[in-house]
């Protein structure tokens, strides 16, 4: 018999019927695969628009809104001698609500996986009075979690497993293009959330002072984006891997523009699909020894030049990128199980 885990995210899942949906690739990844090893009780937020990624059917789904949360504090309270396996994914108010809830009326066992860098990302999103409130959830949180799991060493400077996020399948390595610039027109790609922490507004301002050579498409979902220039496309956020695989081969260059990044899992797919990838010196720290990741400043004449540069030294490049040893899905998500069988 399949033990239970409880999963806290601050995901928004849809209902429709039976079927849920989630918005996030990632969260999506993980629930389907902890839910072949568990019976998973999932707690999320609830969504009235629906999400693009379908999830397994789970043990029970919990996308508490107020109608049904004194539902959902029946059936946690049925079991209340019970000892509780928790995942928390990230730190939120959300899931520091539901925390402490579990922390205060049961016996529980935490495991904390960070994701982000919540500092920067309170900074970039509410400014810098106000990172105190992420301080405040983050020590508590840390303080009393069982075990800590994170995606870079920088997010939790202590004792922690750390484990390498990807959406990497054998899929992504087969029948890898050329990178050629056509009739001098180069091609970058911006594939995330359209979120200020993410720079994508920054790449939008730096874009508009490029020459007209240059095109840039978007995929993603989040904030609204006004289309104001005609070399540039916009989809939204791709759920199917070889229309995104057929997207990463016909760009030249995957732009990261984010202003704060773990370990962000788009750079090892553009690598994987021998494309290379700029980021801006905020995030410097992600390059982890991986060839074809290239700084730059938030300039659009330093910017340019580094475009310059990857394109002049395009069969290089291309040689460095096949010496990359870059993480599986498989592997991501089985050493997160082992972590969760520690005891």
């Amino acid at each position: 018999m399949k033990d239970l885990l409880h999963v806290i995210v601050n995901e928004k899942i849809f209902r429709k019927k039976k079927n849920f949906y989630c918005e996030n690739k990632d969260i999506q990844s993980i629930v389907n695969y902890l839910t072949d090893k568990y019976n998973l009780l999932l707690i999320s937020r609830h969504s009235y628009s629906i999400k693009s990624f379908k999830l397994k059917k789970v043990y029970k789904i919990f996308n508490i809104k107020l109608i049904n949360f004194f539902y959902f504090l029946f059936e946690i309270f049925i079991n209340f001698f019970k000892k509780k396996k928790i995942l928390i994914i990230s730190i939120t108010p959300f899931n520091f609500f539901i925390f402490f809830l579990f922390k205060f009326f049961f016996n529980c066992k935490f495991y904390l996986y960070l994701r982000s860098d919540g500092y920067k990302e309170y900074e970039n999103i509410l400014g810098k009075k106000y990172v105190w409130i992420y301080d405040c959830m983050f020590k508590y949180i840390t303080k009393h979690s069982d075990k800590i799991i994170s995606c870079h060493k920088k997010l939790y400077n202590k004792q922690c497993y750390i484990v390498h996020p990807s959406e990497i399948n054998f899929n992504w390595n087969k029948r890898t293009k050329k990178n050629n610039y056509k009739l001098n027109r180069i091609n970058l790609l911006y594939v995330g959330r359209f979120k200020i922490e993410k720079g994508i507004y920054s790449l939008l301002n730096i874009f508009s002072k490029l020459p007209k050579n240059i095109k840039l498409t978007l995929v993603g979902n989040g904030d609204l984006i006004k289309k104001t220039d005609k070399n540039i496309k916009i989809f939204n956020f791709i759920k199917n891997e070889n229309t995104l695989i057929n997207l990463y081969d016909s760009s030249n260059i995957l732009i990261l523009p984010s202003y704060t990044e773990a370990h962000p899992k788009v750079i090892d797919e553009a690598l994987s699909r021998m494309r290379p990838v700029i980021i801006f010196d905020d995030i410097k720290h992600v390059v982890n020894k991986r060839y074809g990741v290239f700084l730059t400043k938030r300039d659009p004449k330093k910017f340019i030049k580094t475009i310059n540069f990857i394109k002049e030294n395009n069969k290089l490049i291309n040689y460095n990128l096949k010496k990359n040893k870059l993480p599986l899905k498989n592997n991501f998500l089985d050493d997160l199980n082992k972590i969760l069988c520690i005891n």
